[in-house]
């Protein structure tokens, strides 16, 4: 009876890597689908929210989802401006921020939802992920650490 216990616990444990596993490469696709919706192809902001964002449910009645939509849309461009000379269409990649091995922002959180897009062998952006969505592709820095921004 241990025997099967044994085996019971390992299958479990198996099962568990693989399905955690498995998350992260569709994470990564998400990133790399977003990556390619804001760069490469022409998606309104509206559509890369439906398909790629978490919205923070927010009890402020001041920004509704269409407005924070516009917030998004104004990033959208900001970053697009900024970073697209960065990125080489043919030679980009999403890695986890645990398995990036270069230098790297500091995030004083968990970085186990957090993924960096690289090109040309230096990390290019970092996304912050919730529920299979990206919460976050912006930051600040405090002191020696980055700060993810919500929308």
């Amino acid at each position: 009876m241990k025997i099967n216990k044994s085996m019971l616990l390992v299958i479990l444990l198996l099962i568990t890597v693989s399905s955690v596993s498995q998350n992260k490469t569709e994470e990564k696709l998400l990133v790399n689908d977003f990556v390619k919706a804001v760069f490469f192809e022409k998606n309104t902001a509206k559509s890369i929210a439906d398909s790629y964002i978490y919205f923070e449910p927010i009890n402020n009645t001041k920004y509704s989802l269409s407005q924070r939509v516009k917030i998004l849309d104004k990033h959208l461009k900001k970053i697009k401006e900024e970073k697209s000379s960065l990125l080489d269409a043919a030679d980009f990649y999403v890695i986890t921020y645990n398995d990036y091995k270069g230098d790297k922002i500091v995030f004083e959180k968990r970085t186990d939802n957090v993924f960096i897009l690289v090109s040309k062998n230096k990390p290019i952006m970092y996304f912050s992920l919730i529920n299979d969505k990206i919460i976050s592709f912006d930051y600040i820095i405090k002191g020696k650490e980055g700060l993810f921004i919500s929308y």
